[in-house]
């Protein structure tokens, strides 16, 4: 599908919507997309409307992210179907779906788990370390896996879009638990994306169980990455969010 917005305007009216909830001046933070690349969302990514919320979802990147880069991650079943993609940006963002994603990242068409992603997110900013294979080379010198800080810890807003169930309910419980536990600065947004009028009652409870979780459906998809940017806006700037970001 084709979509015409103005990125420029588009950017400037998250600022100001951010502005009328009382962000007068966002603070620089990480944000993160994670894009779900189970089998059932497949016609959404060929037909466009996926790779279109994207590019309507860049402004929070141009706001918030000091490089106005978006790192995106796309998901299916398991850790070794997270896929880093690299960062989304104004000049590639247009066709990105289809020039990095389809067909083309680990787990493509697989089943949907979120825990890992979420996990791989944590540690890309910094808030969980990571393991450090000693090789087989280390190995036989006696050396052992290692956990290993990536970086700085670094504040994120991370965006979740997935179109339904997953199978790791419990472990993706406990990973949002132990963020929230550990007072990482991470603010995690789900978005449950449907054209069939089904709900999301795990990400619904999600957003009701933890503080740094928020969530909403969108029924149509098609219809909502061609709302105004100030209707779009107002769907993702909600009170709790406004709260994380003021403090």
């Amino acid at each position: 599908m084709s979509l015409v917005f103005n990125l420029e305007k588009a950017t400037q009216s998250l600022k100001f919507n951010l502005q009328k909830a009382g962000v007068t001046k966002p603070s620089e933070m990480e944000v993160g997309f994670a894009m779900d690349v189970s089998e059932s969302f497949e016609d959404e990514h060929v037909d466009g409307t996926t790779n279109a919320l994207l590019t309507r979802l860049i402004p929070w990147g141009l706001v918030f992210d000091p490089d106005k880069k978006v790192d995106c991650f796309t998901f299916s079943d398991g850790p070794n179907h997270v896929h880093n993609v690299g960062p989304i940006t104004p000049e590639n963002c247009q066709n990105f779906v289809a020039d990095k994603i389809i067909g083309k990242v680990d787990g493509w068409n697989g089943a949907t788990d979120y825990s890992y992603v979420l996990e791989a997110l944590l540690a890309n900013f910094g808030w969980m370390k990571v393991i450090q294979k000693a090789g087989i080379i280390g190995r036989f010198f006696g050396q052992r896996d290692k956990e290993i800080q990536n970086g700085p810890k670094r504040r994120s807003l991370v965006i979740m879009i997935t179109d339904g169930a997953n199978d790791d309910k419990p472990r993706t419980s406990e990973v949002l638990r132990a963020s929230q536990e550990r007072k990482d600065e991470v603010y995690f947004i789900f978005i449950g994306v449907s054209n069939q009028g089904k709900r999301f009652p795990f990400l619904e409870q999600l957003g009701n169980q933890f503080s740094n979780t928020g969530f909403f459906a969108i029924d149509d998809l098609q219809k909502f990455v061609n709302l105004s940017d100030d209707e779009l806006n107002s769907r993702l700037i909600t009170k709790e969010l406004i709260t994380w970001l003021k403090s």
